[in-house]
């Protein structure tokens, strides 16, 4: 490296003096006015001698692709008669690679029915997930349990207190019929006061026989009052317990549909068996994290193994293998490699011979001019030796010839 930075550095000197003295040449033309002095010659003399310096350059850097696409293929030659354990182990290498970053990509793009929020939220209570879930959906089913018996226990206080208004109005309609009895107990009585008293008639069977009824239908109203008496305590006491229990109902149900509302909340769910569906998402989750990392430090490894490989085959360019998998697998992708490197290679070859071709014309012209005309400054001649020896250049012997049979009259 140090003999090639020598040289470099030789050639950017040479390079510079040579700037340097186009720069002192074109200004001592340019000071010259008229077009037709032969001087002004000098001028298109530069501008090739320039092209001559920019053509070489071109193909340095043509050589050195060159040189580049020649060693890949000597590579890929080497690559191709490797041993058939090697060989092996090194499409073996290179598919496992291909198959770890086929499981990353896929499992980076796996979209989890899971927020941000719910995954935070059930990350914290991971250790108790199940518990909660399980405690979650018992309480939806006491939850419904309570709703039911609330429904069975309104019927029953609304039950009951229809009864006791089928109760009350019974009562007053017996206080009714015992008014009604007595007013007309009463009216018998005097109507037959009347009678007697007029008549001087036996009437008395025919009192005894409404004494009798009338006792009769006072003691009838006097048993089922009394009954509706019982039936109303009954009924308050079944009424007050219906209310009673209805409360403590009432009550539990409340503390499970809050018990209940804050579980939704919490998670962002709208029953337990989403919370259990998003605890699944949750774990896939987890596993894909996992997974992911454990397929790049296996990725690690493998890239590292393949590169290991590689170094030990030879290689002149080793890294730029590890972004052509395929080719290491693929048969046919390493022909199609080799195939686009020939091309290359041929393309590059193909330029280099036109700017050789470019560089000679424009050589053989600066020789043809300086011979056809004398007239030129003293650092012309010095400037074309130096582009000759900088870009390694000289004329062709046709022009020489040429230039020789001018001078002895030809």
């Amino acid at each position: 490296m140090g003999i090639f930075t020598r040289r470099k550095t030789k050639k950017e000197l040479r390079a510079a003096k040579i700037d340097d003295a186009f720069n002192r040449v074109y200004s001592q033309i340019d000071n010259i006015e008229s077009w037709e002095d032969p001087k002004k010659l000098e001028h298109y003399i530069l501008d090739s001698c320039e092209q001559i310096i920019a053509s070489t350059k071109e193909m340095e850097r043509q050589k050195t692709e060159y040189r580049i696409v020649t060693t890949y293929l000597n590579d890929i030659k080497k690559i191709e008669n490797l041993p058939r354990d090697e060989a092996k182990e090194l499409r073996n290498t290179a598919s496992r690679i291909l198959e770890l970053e086929h499981s990353i990509l896929t499992t980076k793009n796996v979209q989890r029915n899971i927020s941000e929020e719910q995954f935070e939220v059930i990350s914290a209570d991971e250790a108790t997930m199940a518990e909660i879930i399980n405690r979650f959906a018992s309480d939806e089913i006491y939850q419904a349990k309570l709703k039911k018996n609330l429904a069975y226990m309104e019927g029953e206080k609304s039950r009951w207190e229809i009864e006791r208004e089928l109760l009350s109005t019974q009562n007053k309609a017996l206080k009714r019929s015992a008014l009604i009895l007595t007013t007309s107990f009463m009216a018998f009585i005097l109507f037959l006061a009347i009678i007697i008293i007029s008549t001087k008639a036996d009437l008395s069977g025919l009192l005894f026989a409404l004494f009798f009824l009338c006792a009769l239908g006072g003691f009838l109203i006097f048993l089922r009052q009394n009954g509706i008496r019982k039936e109303n305590h009954e009924a308050i006491v079944r009424l007050n317990q219906s209310i009673s229990m209805l409360n403590v109902e009432r009550m539990k149900f409340v503390n499970v549909t809050n018990g209940i509302e804050y579980q939704k909340d919490k998670y962002h769910v709208h029953n337990s068996a989403e919370l259990q569906y998003v605890w699944e998402q949750y774990i896939d989750k987890i596993k894909d994290q996992q997974r992911y990392i454990k397929n790049n430090e296996d990725l690690e490894f493998y890239s590292s193994k393949l590169e290991r490989i590689l170094e030990g085959i030879g290689l002149n360019d080793d890294k730029i293998w590890m972004n052509q998998i395929n080719a290491l697998i693929n048969k046919e992708d390493m022909s199609e490699c080799r195939h686009r490197l020939v091309l290359r290679r041929q393309k590059i070859r193909d330029r280099m011979d036109d700017n050789r071709r470019i560089i000679q014309g424009e050589r053989d012209e600066i020789e043809r001019m300086m011979t056809a005309h004398d007239h030129y400054l003293p650092e012309i001649k010095e400037i074309i030796k130096s582009v000759d020896k900088l870009c390694g250049t000289h004329a062709s012997s046709n022009v020489v010839l040429m230039n020789n049979h001018k001078n002895i009259g030809f």
